[in-house]
């Protein structure tokens, strides 16, 4: 039975906009989010005690929807994306985010739209266009410029590496979920998150932590915040505006995370912002306008996720 699809726009609509903009506001406190709760709880074991009980809720959602379980490549395409997503990327950034703060941690992972555009040429998910690179450009040169307008304890090059190469699974499993059959997010979600979980698990029994659970008021909001806003909703968030939009433009919300963030650290760490802050966000801003949202001049052709140019039904629908 093949699987048909509405195109994939490379200019989207106003419900994946919105979408888009819920999904920066939900996660860009992620990163602060899991330094507070870092006070209480090991890394690892932070990651895989949020992504646990985030799978777990779409895991109930989907039961009570009656939301089937994939199988054949359907299904492992949420396996990938789960371990690439949710696995592998956390296990880089969990280790990272010990040392790195969530101001510069966010900045790096903009390096997310520069990867995304290359990853989904090699691919054959999308073509490189000049636009888009010097949109992603631009948007890494204001972030970088943002780096002024945060406080940094430290600046360790293994743990900038980690989550360098965080991004880069983060950016590898966007495009990779392309080339599969689609699933609905919240199945899609709860098998990510479920394999994810595993990961982050083996890698704390590994590591010898110690698994508690918060007490103090600060670290229990923290938590929560983490495991309902950020592992539920904002990963619902992203995984709609996958589903609607090309991966190099829905990994600009990545862009506009560390804008989010830095205002987070400024109010609840007393981070100052300065004129670099400002200067960034302009070109932040700018760079995802031209890369990602401005109209091109010419009309997109559609293509059909699940058809080829001739119209015939690709095999990875079947």
């Amino acid at each position: 039975m093949s699987v048909k699809n509405l195109a994939i726009s490379s200019s989207p609509d106003r419900s994946v906009l919105i979408a888009f903009s819920f999904f920066i506001l939900a996660a860009g406190g992620a990163s602060v989010a899991i330094r507070i709760a870092y006070q209480e709880m090991a890394p690892f074991w932070t990651g895989a005690a949020r992504f646990t009980l985030g799978a777990l809720i779409f895991w109930g959602i989907a039961a009570v929807r009656k939301i089937p379980v994939p199988k054949g490549k359907a299904l492992w395409g949420a396996v990938i994306f789960g371990v690439l997503t949710v696995g592998l990327t956390f296990l880089f950034a969990s280790w990272a985010l010990v040392v790195i703060p969530a101001s510069l941690y966010q900045i790096l992972m903009a390096m997310v739209p520069l990867m995304t555009l290359f990853l989904s040429a090699f691919h054959g998910v999308e073509a490189i266009t000049r636009r888009g690179i010097f949109g992603a450009f631009l948007a890494v040169l204001g972030v970088a410029v943002t780096v002024g307008g945060a406080s940094s304890d430290s600046f360790s090059l293994p743990h900038i590496g980690a989550v360098i190469l965080a991004a880069a699974f983060l950016a590898e499993g966007g495009v990779l979920i392309k080339k599969f059959p689609p699933n609905p997010p919240i199945i899609t979600n709860a098998i990510g998150m479920t394999t994810g979980a595993a990961i982050l698990l083996a890698a704390s029994i590994l590591n010898g932590e110690t698994w508690t659970l918060p007490t103090q008021a600060n670290t229990i909001t923290a938590f929560v915040y983490l495991v309902l806003i950020v592992t539920v909703i904002a990963f619902l968030l992203y995984m709609f505006v996958l589903g609607k939009w090309t991966a190099s433009g829905t990994s600009y919300g990545f862009v506009l995370l560390p804008l989010v963030t830095m205002v987070v650290a400024a109010l609840i760490a007393r981070e100052e912002i300065t004129v670099n802050f400002l200067l960034g966000a302009v070109l932040v801003l700018a760079g995802v306008f031209v890369g990602a949202l401005m109209p091109s001049a010419d009309a997109p052709e559609e293509i059909e996720e699940c058809k080829d140019r001739a119209g015939q039904v690709l095999p990875r629908c079947t």
